[in-house]
């Protein structure tokens, strides 16, 4: 026994108090406080406040009542003011419910006998008899199966509270579960279905793409053996053109032929001159030889006279024939370099007839762009633009740029390249109705009378000065200034630069920009861009010098070009027939003017050659006779040198006469020949135009076949979400092609048996997956907590049986020593414990925190069952007749209420009892009498007792004095008794 003492207000209580708190009490009004944050230390005038209450408790444990292996437990309790708290057991945290669950299984209780405070002796006999049961059940040592029970009844309302959400769970989820499991068995056949269509459609795309890439590859060959046939052809008309062209070049005939007949005119008028010396010579040797220098004088004068007369007469007419002569042959000359003009002019024409028309049909090769771009009703515009009206042209047509531009231009102008521009809106009305009668597309047209041109930023001058800026789009265009508005609008303030670095530099949303590699950058901000195949793909496209897709004028404009090219060929056709006609009769005319100066010629040689003879006779008739001889001699030299002149002269008019004929007869065989290479030359270009044509027929044969494969490639992905690559690559089989219809019968059965079974998003299958997993799981969570159910219910009906059996055997001894304890107390009286059964109905439980121990749950499944809902206490001391303890006086309350006490702690008896001022009420007898009781009590418990009673101190082994100072804090002083 150890007594604690001290004056009223030094703290004592404190101890009782704090032993309570460690062991875990909750309620804070038996801890006298109303809030957490009382039971710390608030300070004093002399001590500041704490931080923190904490207590702790050291147990020996030696005999290993608490079923720790620790021969010494020390138990610590905290409270911040922050409102967080711990239990420590060992240095080991713990939750509450162990703490309790350690505490029971020792047999302590932190609310029933083990600390006994002050009130605590009259509030045990005036509880009802349901609040008294709990103090009971605590002291016929079943607190630990209590709180087991209670926590296998809170596991087993939430076990059902589970099985509850379980069921309806499950109820929710089986629905679902066989809707899904039917959609996953469709999906199942529709998956099998789906893979027989794939392995069907992989069959058919592939077999179609093998058969059609041996067509593409054949229609290749086919054109490699027209284009090698094209390139002999063509070079054999280009040699012939050359040749013809040549021919055309060459020196012309007519000045060779003037040349040489102005040589041989020299050579004769040579020739004549030393024939006239010759015969004058010779009428001079006749005149020696006549021997008579003075008979014919008369004579000689007369016809001297006569000669001279006719001689001049000749030369008159000769000058006029040779002036005629002359003004002929210039006219002949000019006429033939006319000739030769229409002649050159003849063949370009025809050759450039054989040029269009092969230009045209490789164009009209190039109509399946139109098509195959979808641009049908532009095109259809553009062969109609005579019939509609003013058509100038798509935007592509109307402008040229420079190659390194055309892509940022193209970009730049998008979708408005193939926008046909027209002179006014009625114009674009006539090309709508008729694009809409003919049923031939949509086209977007231009018309110059409502196209106003986009203002220009005022900072876009200063701009195209900035590092890497190539310019504005508008001004990189090269277009008719009537179109200025149209391209103004088309290309608006659209800014070129070098690529978006420089674009970034000026600032993306500044302005719009588009860069060489065609990557847009817009004012909102949006940059469109990456990689352009500008090789493979045609495309429409600003015309830039002899690009391959340059549409600049079309089909249409070319068709015009080779009609008027035909008209001019045929103008120069009948040209050059009317320049030969009119050239053969000024050679007729010539050669007829020729032949009288020829003759007019010879007139006048002879008459000038009978004149020099006569005037040479005249003059060797005044000669005297010894002049003759030597005058005859040189006379003789004379002719001899003459005749060999003229003998020379003859040897060169043969050659000239030759070279003549030879001019003549290679001019006849020059004229064949051209003749010759013309007729070739058409024949050549026929051929050409031919095999142009079937390169044409072919080449679009080979694009149809491509397009074949382009839109079974886009089918084949669209269908089977597989390139055609990827399906070669996995090496179908490839189907006969007899048997490609009967496959693409069964894709089109396949695809109807799909469309029968309907659309499953395939998430079905993950969903069933996860929802038939959730129902697993359920379903096994279900049966644990079934299981589980029926194990708590099990283990709760076990507990009550033992509690039910401690309770009866402690019960008995408690009621036993109750009246013995009663009757020395009292020194005689009666004193009884009734038990108190009733309907599980008439059963009022309060309802407890989950972590407080409550008293035991009594459920039953049957609810007319008798069970125990209470305790009721008969006391009757000696010598009256007492039927309520109320009725009894204070002093025999503390006495009936320390019997009952007693009778407790000798049946259950706790490891120490804390007794606070229980025995206040007694006087110096009855105190003795409590003190010997506990000295008895005492060899089975720790007695700590807070009293005043000085028999209680004297009763005690030790002392503990409790004392405070000024600064409120207690002090402890400890006072060992012997006895």
């Amino acid at each position: 026994m150890t007594a604690v003492v001290g004056p009223n207000g030094s703290g004592k209580s404190n101890v009782a108090d704090a032993i309570r708190w460690v062991m875990g009490e909750q309620s804070l009004k038996s801890l006298r406080g109303k809030k957490s944050s009382d039971i710390i230390f608030s300070g004093s005038e002399h001590k500041g406040q704490m931080g923190m209450a904490s207590v702790t408790m050291v147990l020996d444990n030696q005999d290993g009542r608490a079923p720790l292996d620790y021969e010494e437990l020390v138990i610590t309790r905290r409270l911040y003011r922050s409102g967080e708290s711990e239990y420590v057991i060992n240095n080991n945290s713990v939750r509450l419910l162990d703490l309790q669950l350690l505490l029971a299984r020792a047999q302590f209780g932190q609310g029933a006998y083990s600390v006994i405070g002050q009130g605590m002796i009259d509030r045990l006999l005036l509880q009802t008899p349901v609040e008294r049961k709990d103090f009971f059940d605590e002291a016929v040592g079943i607190k630990e199966f209590q709180i087991k029970r209670h926590q296998a009844v809170l596991k087993l309302a939430r076990t059902r509270e589970n099985i509850s959400q379980a069921e309806l769970l499950l109820n929710e989820v089986s629905p679902r579960l066989r809707s899904l499991s039917r959609q996953v068995r469709k999906l199942e056949q529709r998956n099998a279905v789906a893979l027989e269509l794939r392995e069907a459609q992989e069959q058919y795309y592939g077999s179609l793409e093998k058969y059609n890439r041996e067509q593409l590859a054949t229609c290749q060959t086919e054109l490699a053996k027209i284009g090698d046939g094209f390139s002999i052809v063509q070079e054999q008309l280009i040699a012939v053109q050359t040749e013809l062209a040549n021919l055309a070049r060459e020196e012309s005939a007519q000045t060779v032929f003037e040349k040489w007949q102005k040589e041989y005119e020299d050579l004769s008028q040579q020739k004549n001159n030393r024939e006239t010396e010759r015969a004058i010579l010779l009428g001079r040797m006749q005149t020696e030889y006549a021997k008579s220098g003075q008979q014919n004088l008369a004579w000689l004068e007369s016809r001297l006279t006569t000669l001279r007369a006719e001689n001049a007469r000749l030369r008159a007419e000769l000058e006029a024939a040779e002036e005629n002569a002359r003004i002929l042959a210039k006219g002949v000359l000019e006429k033939k370099q006319q000739v030769n003009q229409l002649l050159q002019e003849r063949t370009e024409s025809r050759a450039r007839v054989g040029q269009l028309e092969q230009r045209l049909l490789s164009e009209k090769g190039e109509q399946s762009y139109w098509r195959y771009s979808g641009l049908e009703a532009v095109q259809a515009v553009l062969e109609e633009r005579h019939r509609l009206g003013q058509v100038y042209g798509t935007v592509a047509q109307l402008a040229e740029v420079k190659e390194e531009h055309c892509l940022a231009l193209d970009v730049a102008a998008g979708a408005y390249l193939s926008s046909v521009v027209v002179d006014n809106d009625r114009t674009a009305q006539t090309c709508i109705e008729y694009l809409r009668q003919n049923q031939m597309g949509v086209a977007t047209f231009l018309p110059l009378n409502k196209i106003r041109p986009r203002l220009v930023a005022q900072d876009i001058e200063k701009l195209k000065l900035f590092p890497g800026v190539v310019g504005l789009a508008v001004d990189l265009a090269k277009f008719d200034r009537r179109f200025l508005d149209i391209f103004s609008y088309v290309l608006g303030n659209t800014l070129v630069v070098r690529d978006l670095n420089v674009a970034r530099e000026i600032g993306i949303g500044r302005v719009r920009m588009v860069t060489l590699a065609g990557d847009v950058l817009e004012t909102s901000g949006s940059m469109k861009g990456g990689y352009r195949d500008t090789e493979k793909k045609r495309r429409l496209s600003f015309a830039h010098g002899d690009s391959p897709y340059r549409l600049q004028s079309g089909v249409a404009k070319d068709q015009e070009d080779l009609e008027e090219a035909r008209r001019r060929a045929d103008e120069g056709e009948i040209a050059y027939e009317r320049a030969q006609e009119e050239l053969r009769e000024l050679l007729s005319r010539t050669q007829i003017v020729t032949n009288q100066v020829s003759i007019l010629g010879v007139q006048k040689q002879n008459s000038e050659r009978e004149l020099s003879g006569l005037e040479q006779e005249m003059s060797f008739s005044n000669l005297a006779p010894e002049q003759f001889d030597a005058q005859k001699t040189i006379l003789a030299e004379k002719k001899k040198q003459l005749d060999a002149e003229i003998e020379q002269l003859e040897k060169n008019l043969r050659t000239a006469a030759g070279r003549l004929e030879e001019f003549n007869d290679a001019q006849e065989q020059k004229k064949k020949r051209i003749f010759s290479l013309q007729e070739n030359m058409q024949s050549l270009q026929g051929e050409l135009n031919k095999i142009v044509e079937e390169r044409n027929l072919k080449q679009m044969e080979a694009v149809r076949v491509e397009t074949k494969l382009e839109n079974l490639a886009h089918e084949a992905y669209q269908e089977t979400g597989t390139s055609l690559e990827l399906i070669r690559e996995k090496g179908v089989e490839i189907l006969p092609e007899a048997e490609i219809g009967a496959t693409q019968e069964k894709v089109q059965k396949l695809k109807y048996q799909l469309s029968l079974i309907g659309g499953i998003d395939e998430e079905v299958v993950k969903e069933y997956e996860e929802t038939k997993s959730k129902h697993d799981i359920l379903t096994d969570q279900l049966t644990d907590l079934k299981a589980a159910l029926g194990d708590l219910e099990q283990l709760t009906e076990e507990l009550d049986e033992v509690m039910r059996k401690k309770r009866k055997r402690g019960f008995a001894q408690i009621r036993k020593e109750f009246a013995r304890y009663f009757g020395l107390l009292f020194e005689g009286g009666k004193a009884d414990l009734v038990e108190l059964y009733g309907e599980k109905a008439d059963l009022v439980l309060a309802e407890e925190d989950e972590e407080v121990v409550a008293g035991e749950d009594l459920r039953s499944k049957n609810t007319n069952e008798k069970i125990l809902v209470g305790i009721e206490i008969q006391a009757c001391p000696p010598g009256k007749k007492i039927r309520n303890i109320q009725a009894l006086s204070g002093g025999e309350r503390t006495m009936t209420a320390i019997a009952l006490i007693c009778a407790v702690l000798h049946t259950n008896p706790s490891p120490f009892v804390v007794l606070d001022e229980v025995e206040a009420a007694l006087d110096e007898a009855n105190s003795q009498k409590f003190a010997s009781i506990l000295l008895e009590l005492a060899s089975r418990s720790q007695f700590i007792i807070i009293t005043h009673n000085r028999v209680t101190m004297h009763a005690a082994d030790a002392l503990y004095g409790v004392t405070m100072g000024n600064e409120g804090v207690s002090h402890l002083l400890s006072v060992k008794l012997d006895h």
